[in-house]
């Protein structure tokens, strides 16, 4: 029997108001491409009954790590959350992701220049030199992914679906005779 790939959705998508058909949706997208979507609310339902502080956040992270291990690959949505650079959470998963050389692709709906995201904000002049490569956020997030930012969650997963399935193509064992 085949299995699909499974792919982690990180993002700061679970803080929309309806995460869980949200995420859904998502995962309906990567099964038209031969994907398995791993949501974060996925194995999260045993932890509503947790309070707030500090025991809840450590079972979130292990849960999230659990689903990022059993991953194949990630799929990050790195749009600016809160603020003009990705939500902290998902540069986590995704750093956490390429140190396993998991393949990963990623997308956004702010394209623009990070050095332009920050002048936008018309900020006073300080000491830090801002960092122009060009990019639509740090270098760190991007170049895992080749400096390939996506304008959609279903473009990243179709070009991550190719080389998912390319990979496995290639290194699959030849059938015997």
């Amino acid at each position: 029997m085949n299995k699909k790939p499974k792919v982690y959705l990180a993002g700061p998508d679970i803080f929309l108001p309806n995460p869980i058909e949200h995420g859904e949706k998502l995962k309906k997208i990567c099964t038209k491409y031969g994907l398995q979507g791993l949501y974060p609310l996925d194995n999260q339902s045993d932890l509503s009954n947790l309070n707030r502080g500090p025991d809840k956040a450590i079972k979130i992270y292990q849960a999230d790590i659990e689903l990022i291990d059993d991953s194949d690959c990630l799929v990050a949505n790195l749009s600016p959350f809160r603020g003009i650079s990705a939500d902290p959470g998902t540069c986590f998963e995704l750093g956490y992701a390429v140190a396993q050389n998991k393949p990963v692709a990623i997308y956004s709906n702010d394209t623009r220049e990070y050095k332009n995201k920050l002048k936008d904000l018309n900020l006073p002049e300080d000491q830090w030199s801002i960092e122009d490569m060009g990019l639509t956020d740090n270098l760190m997030l991007i170049a895992p992914a080749q400096n390939v930012v996506h304008d959609t969650f279903e473009d990243a997963i179709a070009d991550l679906s190719r080389m998912i399935l390319h990979c496995l193509l290639y290194t699959s064992p030849s059938p015997r005779d």
